[in-house]
């Protein structure tokens, strides 16, 4: 590889003399971008499963290995990146398509080094994204098994675990001598979900009932052979599995001596600075977290005027605050016609809703979309072993087109009939889904893009979906209008509460009470989402609000030439990419139609 790209380098230097070599320059300048995905790939095989890598396709990697979580192999990757960003400094004479892609993946390897002056301030033990949640996801929904070779692979993953779990506790322990963990009731939710994990019994837990459904279906093995691989398999829940999460759950109990009552990020060493970092690399902008809480109250302001109006055809005008107001609405929405049963017939229909919108939403892009990606998408309940911390979430289609792009709902808590258009237009078509699905089949986007994640664009995208669904008047009743009101209003309120715990260091009761009488509900399973993920939840508004100021600009600008169909594909056609970059695109665009 270093043979490559040394001769990769030399030949940039001939090629950037030369205008006429641009083409050149180009392709390998393609080829930087590939090896690079090729060269993380193999050292990161966990993240190949998740994709849906053929391991011995064009990007092989070892699917019998466990991505190495230990300090030596982060910092040789470390190494890499610099190393990458120095060759793709040497490119010049590229197309616009190119040069926009270099500022991207730039972009990204700078975001991937910066990150690297605050790795310690992130929590490592947090009840949203942990260890439980990333080896749960490898093991029972990435890792395939559809041979024997990958029941193999499977249980060489398992008897891995001892040195994964090592290496986490090493990056435990300098968190701990750094002061750096979250507050208690963080470190309490995640373990209780670690503690009620344990109470199942070995042959009970997901690693070991994932593996007897998958090698029930894999012809080669006859019964005797089949109990081999089973008790193969129980043995290393036994000795990996167990012990390690029993391991977990103790030094939390450990912890929680010495962790504090206080949410914010500010807390810790350079934590302000640490706050000012989560937003820009969330928002992909240089937002204050003062500016980002008063565009949050300002926003706040409005979307409550426009419920208020709605409010009073039904009749809900009286209270001291809005949240008073809102909160009897809400109230209102108890009887059944409003809500599902709850047992299993309500759980199934509200899955057969959930698809009978996408169905109907189908029929009514080509108004606003003229390029609409074909990978399919459709509805699932969240596993039962993951419904204790997961919400509503969007899973992309692997890129071996092995399933379909799924919307997982989790049917533990039924949703209000009034806000289920809002959430599918969100995580699904004209959201999520369809934002990706472009990405994936229509734009012509580098394979290294899977690495990134620009919040903003996609949450931004999203939420955007919502309003567009609003304008275009697809929302079927005043109550499902105010569904989605209510969910812009959320997203606004989160600049306000996000900003007020990491910034104006404000403490749970602070962020609940202004939740109460802005929203009319508060919820701390949200507050403490905010805690341990700073800035994230900035993104979603920020974003939105950047797509309809270009689309307000493009407007203006082209008056009656403006096509809301063309708009889109603009958006789209480079995938997610940084907002500043976002608004050259659109800039590059509307001089072109002058």
């Amino acid at each position: 590889m270093k043979f490559i790209i040394s001769v990769l380098f030399c030949f940039l230097i001939i090629s950037c003399q030369a205008e006429e070599m641009a083409g050149d320059n180009s392709e390998t300048f393609h080829q930087l971008l590939d090896d690079y995905f090729r060269t993380i790939i193999t050292r990161n095989p966990d993240y190949g499963s998740h994709l849906g890598l053929d391991p011995t396709g064009d990007y092989p990697y070892d699917k019998s290995k466990l991505t190495d979580n230990s300090e030596a192999t982060y910092q040789h990757e470390m190494k890499i990146v610099r190393e990458y960003f120095e060759f793709s400094e040497n490119y010049c004479n590229l197309s616009p398509t190119d040069d926009l892609e270099l500022s991207v993946f730039q972009n990204y390897l700078q975001k991937v080094e910066a990150t690297d002056k605050y790795r310690y301030q992130y929590y490592l033990l947090n009840h949203l994204h942990g260890f439980h949640y990333q080896l749960i996801s490898l093991f029972t929904e990435n890792h395939t098994i559809n041979n024997l070779q990958d029941a193999e692979d499977y249980l060489s993953r398992l008897e891995q675990l001892d040195t994964y779990f090592d290496n986490i506790f090493i990056e435990l322990k300098k968190r701990e001598e750094m002061n750096m963990f979250p507050s208690k009731i963080i470190l309490e939710h995640l373990q209780n979900i670690v503690n009620d994990f344990l109470e199942q019994r070995p042959v009970e837990i997901i690693y070991y009932t994932y593996f007897i459904d998958r090698i029930d279906d894999l012809p080669e093995l006859d019964k005797t052979n089949k109990q081999i691989y089973l008790a193969r398999a129980l043995d290393e829940v036994n000795t990996k599995i167990v012990p390690n999460y029993k391991k977990i759950s103790d030094h939390i109990e450990k912890l929680k001596e010495k962790a504090d009552d206080i949410p914010g990020v500010w807390k810790l060493p350079d934590g302000d600075n640490f706050y000012q970092f989560c937003l820009q690399n969330h928002t992909t902008t240089n937002l204050t977290a003062e500016e980002i809480h008063q565009i949050g109250l300002k926003e706040v302001k409005r979307i409550q005027a426009e419920i208020l109006k709605r409010f009073e055809e039904l009749g809900f005008t009286e209270g001291e605050t809005f949240g008073e107001i809102e909160g009897k609405y809400w109230h209102s929405l108890e009887g059944s016609e409003f809500n599902y049963l709850k047992d299993d017939n309500g759980r199934q229909q509200a899955l057969e809703d959930y698809l009978q919108i996408i169905e109907e939403t189908e029929k009514l892009l080509p108004a606003v979309f003229s390029k609409i990606p074909s990978i399919p998408v459709t509805v699932r309940p969240v596993p039962p072993h993951k419904e204790q911390y997961s919400g509503q979430y969007y899973d992309d289609a692997p890129l071996d087109g092995s399933r379909p792009a799924i919307f997982y709902t989790n049917l533990s808590w039924l949703p209000k009939k009034p806000g289920m258009q809002t959430l599918l237009y969100h995580e699904t078509i004209p959201g999520h889904h369809l934002q990706i699905a472009y990405a994936q089949e229509l734009a012509d986007i580098p394979i290294y893009r899977n690495f990134t994640f620009f919040t903003a664009f996609i949450e931004g995208w999203a939420l955007y979906a919502e309003k567009l669904a609003f304008e275009q008047g697809w929302y079927k009743n005043i109550y499902s209008e105010l569904g989605y009101l209510n969910s812009e209003l959320f997203r606004a309120a989160r600049l306000v509460v996000d900003t007020g715990i990491h910034y104006k260091r404000w403490d749970r009761e602070q962020a609940a009470d202004y939740m109460k009488k802005n929203l009319g509900w508060a919820s701390y399973g949200e507050i403490d989402r905010y805690s341990v993920w700073p800035g994230q939840a900035c993104a979603y508004k920020i974003g939105e609000l950047k797509i309809l100021e270009l689309r307000e600009k493009a407007k203006s600008e082209l008056g009656e030439k403006f096509d809301l169909r063309e708009f889109h594909n603009i958006i789209l056609q480079h995938g997610a990419i940084p907002l500043n970059l976002l608004e050259d695109v659109v800039d590059n665009w509307l001089l072109k139609q002058k």
